[in-house]
């Protein structure tokens, strides 16, 4: 009695555990997928393994040394649709060169440009120089600048600068690329960023009911102080 009692639980959790995987198959052949691009310059070049998890397909387009006016014109040939999200990480070289009046109409062209290419937009700010006090109290302005533009044109904003002032154990002996720890904090942040938007998308279309939020992908008693920082600056933007 008891082996065919315990055969009887085994096949109704079999039946349950099949019904259940028919559905979540169902469920993401019926999801579209959204690609998600990252465009940046050499800042970028270690994301193409560390950003990537939880996303569904996504193209790291990492160019050095490149420009905002070349980067305006990369997003234009970009070949996207309206629901894949682009991320754009660039304008350390701008610094060392351009008057803030120069940078801001560079900024203003290149956020444009992304919105009409997509609706689901990143601008990420200028990421401080290691032990650079003049240069980075010019990046702080600059990002600020940025910050007001994107608000402007409704295009979100996600603040890096503030995860990697001071920490110097992130940033390679140049003071201006991250190593492997920096990288990797990177790569978190902005992979909480996008999911962060696109639970936000999906809960203002109503395409998907009950949609899994941030917390239940990365609980909150499991999260870093820097994941739950960036949550709520991404929150803070999206509610704006």
């Amino acid at each position: 009695k008891t082996i065919r009692k315990a055969n009887k639980i085994t096949n109704i959790n079999l039946q349950n555990y099949d019904e259940n995987k028919r559905t979540t198959k169902k469920k993401t052949k019926n999801r579209k997928k959204r690609h998600v691009f990252l465009i940046g310059d050499s800042i970028i070049q270690g994301q193409k393994t560390e950003f990537k998890r939880g996303l569904d397909e996504h193209k790291i387009l990492c160019c050095p040394k490149i420009r905002l006016p070349e980067a305006v014109h990369l997003v234009e040939d970009l070949r996207c649709k309206k629901e894949d999200i682009v991320i754009v990480l660039c304008g350390t070289r701008e610094l060392e060169h351009k008057t803030r009046d120069e940078i801001s109409l560079q900024f203003e062209a290149l956020i444009h440009t992304l919105k009409n290419k997509s609706k689901n937009a990143i601008i990420t700010s200028i990421l401080p120089r290691r032990n650079d006090v003049n240069l980075n109290s010019q990046i702080l302005l600059t990002n600020e600048m940025v910050k007001q533009i994107c608000a402007g044109k409704g295009v979100m904003y996600l603040d890096l600068m503030s995860h990697y002032s001071g920490q110097n154990y992130l940033y390679k002996k140049d003071g201006i690329h991250l190593n492997k720890v920096g990288q990797a904090k990177l790569g978190s942040l902005l992979t909480i960023a996008t999911l962060e938007l696109t639970t936000t998308l999906e809960q203002k279309i109503g395409n998907i009911q009950n949609s899994t939020s941030i917390l239940k992908i990365y609980p909150e008693q499991q999260q870093s102080k820097e994941e739950k920082k960036i949550r709520t600056t991404v929150i803070q933007t999206t509610q704006n």
